[in-house]
C-alpha cells in the first residue's frame, strides 16, 4: 500500500492573540492551504483544514516533499509579506498508510495520521518545532537529528528573511522574488544568506533523498 504523509500543526501562543488576530490568523491559514492546494511551482495537491482557528491537518501523497510543506508553512507564519503576524507553528510528520480516505481529511484514518497524532501530543515538551515519525527507525534518528539542526535556523529567521524563504522552498529564483517583493536582487540575497538558505535546502533535499529510498 502506498506511504503518504500526515501533517498535524498547532500554532504556538495563538491563545495569547485579541479575537480580531484570532481571525487573521485562521484566514491566513485557509489562504496559505488554498494557495497551497491549487496551482503552485511544486505541483503539489495538498488537502488541508484548519479548525478552531489555530491547528491545521492535511496529507502530502508525496511524503518525499512533506518537510518542504512544513517548512513553507513556518516560513508563511513568520513572514512579513504574507501573513503580518511573526507567528510559528508546531508541526509533526506522520508517515504510513492510509486506509481510509474521507473527503473531510479530520474524518481519514490510518498509520500516518496515528503517527501524526501521536507525535504532536507529545512535542509540547520538545525543543523542536518540526518532528518525523515512520515505520523506520533509522529513518527516525537519521532525519529527527539533522530537524534538531535545522531548528538552530528557522528558530532566527525574521520576518523579511521568511518572505525569502517562503518563496525560495516554492522554488521561485531570486530574480523572480525581486520583482514579488519590489525589492532588488541584492537585498534577495543578503536576507537569504541571513537566513542560511543553503543549508536549509540541502537538509530539505537530503530528507527528500531518504525519504523515496525508504518509501519505495
Amino acid at each position: 500500500m502506498k506511504i503518504a504523509a500526515v501533517l498535524s500543526g498547532e500554532v504556538i501562543d495563538s491563545t495569547t492573540l485579541k479575537i480580531p488576530e484570532r481571525k487573521k490568523l485562521q484566514k491566513n491559514l485557509e489562504d496559505l492551504f488554498h494557495r497551497l492546494g491549487g496551482k503552485n511551482p511544486l505541483n503539489l495537491k495538498l488537502p488541508f483544514e484548519v479548525f478552531r482557528g489555530d491547528r491545521f491537518l492535511g496529507i502530502v501523497d508525496t511524503p518525499a516533499e512533506s518537510l518542504r510543506v512544513a517548512m513553507l508553512i513556518r516560513a508563511y507564519l513568520k513572514s512579513d509579506f504574507y501573513s503580518g503576524q511573526s507567528l510559528d507553528a508546531r508541526i509533526s510528520i506522520g508517515m504510513g498508510t492510509i486506509t481510509y480516505r474521507s473527503p473531510n481529511v479530520g474524518e481519514s484514518d490510518g498509520e500516518a495520521f496515528q503517527a501524526s497524532e501521536q507525535l504532536i501530543t507529545g512535542m509540547k515538551k520538545h525543543p523542536n518545532r518540526v518532528e518525523v515519525k515512520s515505520p523506520w527507525k533509522a529513518f527516525d534518528d537519521e532525519l529527527n537529528t539533522g530537524l534538531v539542526l535545522l531548528e538552530t535556523i528557522v528558530s532566527r529567521w525574521t520576518g523579511p528573511q521568511a518572505d525569502i524563504m517562503y518563496l525560495k522552498l516554492l522554488g521561485h529564483t531570486e530574480v523572480t522574488i525581486s520583482g514579488m517583493l519590489g525589492i532588488t536582487q541584492s537585498a534577495v540575497n543578503q536576507r537569504s544568506t541571513a537566513a542560511c538558505w543553503n543549508a536549509v535546502d540541502r537538509f530539505t533535499k537530503r530528507f527528500h533523498q531518504v525519504t523515496l529510498q525508504y518509501s519505495k
